[in-house]
């Protein structure tokens, strides 16, 4: 990033190509919706790009790069037709679209009613997590997908290390909670 401050183009094409898939599965897991996730990094990116003069190395660029990521999907999600969607426990078709990596790599081939089953489980628990108010969804998704630690993630989300133990605590709890009926009562 400090490159790209310096006029280097290059550098920013470098840091679009290794973090965008990144930024789009997690805006994606964030909204639940493919096409939104894509145009939602977009734009992450476009501030990235517009705030580069700003930038200040005082984190790692990625904790710098998904509180932008983390500030634009909760803007996204503030939108009225967010709140007035109702939520199908069907998987939509921008989901179906979206089967593990590992199901169609696998050298042993996956019996397809397994198959079923996993996509299954994978739609809800990604809509139990739609569900999730806004902080712990962020706070969750940031320490479980992209691995930051408690600390980045507080700087991401502007609360205190303390606070985000408690957030990613509660956001299980209700993920256990709201999953204990298809998963049954001791899975996770």
């Amino acid at each position: 990033m400090l490159q790209f401050k310096a006029g280097d183009q290059r550098a920013f094409q470098h840091l679009f190509d290794k973090y965008k898939r990144r930024v789009i599965g997690y805006c994606n897991r964030y909204c639940g919706h493919s096409t939104v996730a894509e145009d939602l990094a977009q734009e992450t990116f476009l501030r990235v790009y517009r705030a580069a003069q700003h930038y200040k190395p005082k984190a790692r660029f990625s904790t710098w790069l998904f509180k932008i990521a983390s500030n634009v999907c909760l803007n996204e999600i503030r939108k009225p037709i967010y709140r007035q969607r109702l939520e199908s426990l069907q998987a939509s078709p921008d989901q179906d679209r979206n089967l593990p990596d590992h199901a169609a790599m696998d050298a042993n081939p996956i019996q397809p009613d397994h198959l079923f089953e996993a996509h299954e489980r994978q739609a809800m628990v990604a809509q139990a997590i739609t569900r999730l108010p806004k902080t712990q969804r962020a706070a969750l998704l940031l320490r479980v997908n992209e691995e930051f630690s408690y600390r980045e993630i507080g700087a991401q989300i502007g609360r205190s290390e303390g606070h985000v133990k408690t957030l990613i605590y509660r956001g299980r709890q209700q993920l256990r909670k709201a999953l204990s009926a298809y998963f049954g009562e001791n899975d996770e």
